[in-house]
Parts: C-alpha cells; sequence; structure tokens
C-alpha cells in the first residue's frame, strides 16, 4: 500500500487528475457550445480526444517522474519529509518509469495524430518531452528560465485541445473560409489561447513563489535562481508585479467579453478579493510557511478559474443560443 502511495505521489497523480480535467472542459465547456451554437459538432470522436488526453497525462507523469529522479539532493534539504526516490522508489525504478510513462505516452499521441492525419503534431509532443528533459536536467535551477519553461508546458495543457479540433474544422468546412475571408472556428480558438494565458501566468507566479520556498535547498547545491540572485525582497517585487498583470489581463478580459456571460460577475469578484488577499499575503510575507500559504491560495485561484469554464457552457447554451 506505502509503495502504491509512493508511486502516485511521484507521479503527481491529483495534478495529473487536473490536467484531464482542465482538457475536458475546455472540450465540453468552450469548444462544442461554441461550435453547436453555429450549427457543427465536435470532429474528434470521444474515444480520439481520450487517446490525447491519456497521451498528455502520461507525458506529464513520465516528467514528474525524471524530474524527482534529478532532485533528490535539494528535496532532502527542502522537503526531507516528502522524499520519494531513493526512499520509497528506487532511482533506477524512477529512470524506469520515465521512460515508459513518456514512450507509451508519445507513442499514442503520434498514432493520434497519424489517425486523424495531422501526423505533424507529432513533433510537438516530442518538443514537449525534451523540454520536460531538459528542464530536469539544466532549466530547473536557473534564473526565470525553467520557471517560464513549465509555465508553457502548464498553458499547453488546454492549447492541445485546440491545436487539435481547430484545424480538424477547418480542414472540413473550407467553404467558410472562401466565403467569409477568415476562419469562423478562430473565435473558440482565441477563447483557448486567452485561457491558456491564465494558466501560464498563475502557473509562472506559483514557480517563483516555490523557489523562495526552497531558497535554501537550492543554495545549497549551487543552484541559481531569482530569489538565489536577487533575494526574497526583489522576488516579492517581482510576484506581486506578476499578480498585477494577471489581475490586469483578467480585468479587461471581463470587461470586454466575459461579463455578458451568466454568473461570471460573481466569479470575478471573488478572484479580484483572492488576488487582493494574494498580495497583502505576499507584501506582509517573512517565513518560508507565509509564502507556503500564497503557493495553497494560488491553487484555489487556479481551480476557480478552471470551474468557471462551466458557467461559461452554460451561459451560451441559455443565452446566446
Amino acid at each position: 500500500m506505502v509503495n502504491t502511495l509512493a508511486y502516485f505521489r511521484l507521479v503527481r497523480l491529483p495534478i495529473l487528475a487536473l490536467i484531464a480535467l482542465i482538457q475536458y472542459c475546455i472540450r465540453y465547456f468552450i469548444l462544442e457550445p461554441m461550435l453547436q451554437i453555429n450549427g457543427y459538432e465536435l470532429l474528434m470522436s470521444d474515444r480520439q480526444f481520450f487517446y490525447l488526453v491519456l497521451s498528455t497525462v502520461l507525458i506529464a507523469a513520465g516528467g514528474y517522474a525524471i524530474n524527482d529522479y534529478f532532485d533528490v539532493k535539494t528535496d532532502r534539504v527542502n522537503k526531507l519529509k516528502r522524499v520519494i526516490v531513493d526512499r520509497y522508489i528506487k532511482r533506477r525504478v524512477a529512470m524506469t518509469l520515465h521512460i515508459v510513462l513518456t514512450s507509451l505516452g508519445f507513442v499514442l499521441a503520434s498514432y493520434l495524430s497519424w489517425k486523424l492525419g495531422m501526423w505533424r503534431m507529432s513533433s510537438l509532443f516530442i518538443f514537449v518531452i525534451f523540454s520536460l528533459w531538459f528542464y530536469s536536467t539544466n532549466l530547473q535551477h536557473q534564473i526565470l528560465t525553467g520557471n517560464i519553461a513549465i509555465a508553457l508546458m502548464a498553458g499547453f495543457v488546454p492549447l492541445i485541445v485546440g491545436l487539435f479540433e481547430i484545424p480538424l474544422q477547418n480542414a472540413a468546412h473550407p467553404e467558410l473560409l472562401k466565403e467569409y475571408g477568415y476562419s469562423i472556428f478562430n473565435i473558440p480558438a482565441y477563447w483557448v489561447i486567452g485561457f491558456s494565458v491564465i494558466l501560464f501566468l498563475l502557473t509562472l507566479i506559483r514557480e517563483v513563489t516555490k523557489d523562495v520556498i526552497d531558497i535554501r535547498g537550492d543554495r545549497m547545491f549551487g543552484a541559481s535562481t531569482f530569489p538565489i540572485r536577487f533575494g526574497v525582497k526583489a522576488s516579492k517585487s517581482l510576484i506581486i508585479a506578476l499578480y498585477a498583470v494577471f489581475g490586469a489581463a483578467l480585468s479587461w478580459a471581463y470587461f470586454s467579453f466575459l461579463h455578458v456571460h451568466l454568473g461570471m460577475g460573481t466569479i470575478f469578484s471573488i478572484v479580484v478579493l483572492l488576488l487582493i488577499l494574494q498580495l497583502i499575503l505576499i507584501f506582509r510575507a517573512k517565513t518560508k510557511k507565509h509564502f507556503s500559504y500564497s503557493s495553497d491560495l494560488n491553487n484555489v485561484i487556479t481551480v476557480i478559474m478552471i470551474l468557471s469554464l462551466y458557467l461559461i457552457k452554460v451561459s451560451i447554451e441559455t443565452y446566446f443560443s
């Protein structure tokens, strides 16, 4: 039982579940209702979409396994009680797990790309796999580059759903491009991109916050993260600035597009209040525990943003249809 739980912790099972949730929300709360009100249907079958989600989850799980493999020493300092590799799972097992999970994910993604006539998409998964490896071996403890890399991977999670479905729609309806001079499927694509940007910003902030939390172990093993290079005070300023950018982007999106959707005013108000609380928390943060609270609050905001997609679906179906 302990070993099973260790494997679940190694691959971050809750985060994998969240990845799957995000992709299903994008498909059924954004793409499907926007297509249906214009008389179109999703072109990827449920089984094909399941393959896409499973391949994404497998590659992410392999990335977490290799990350812990290379991060054993710093984890013993930063989070001794939560160390898994070399404590519950041998290093060679973690490496094998990475290879198996990543290979299965890539084969599944390549099969799906070929089946849909989009075989070039398999190169995108090669890039993601290489990026996760390069992050674990080189970027993780560098100034902002590792943070940005992980944030980009987070933004990729919803984006890949649109990168498969939207080109299929364009290929199936070439007459629309001739008639209008542009793709009408760009509209749901913009929504997917917008949500990807939200995830990118929240993940980037959380990664910088985690670097502050892990500063002791990172410094001990020669890392060069932003908090180590510029100090905790500068890191707090960066985090506050990034939250300000997120708040400004969210406000622009709300007043430009989201305010017409049912229930989004309540969600926007809640998120704004949480952002104010977050800014106060970061400004007053002095201990590792304070920054941990901030990271947890970031997770709460992220989950709220994901679940708010359901309100957009309800709004489209009840108001715009």
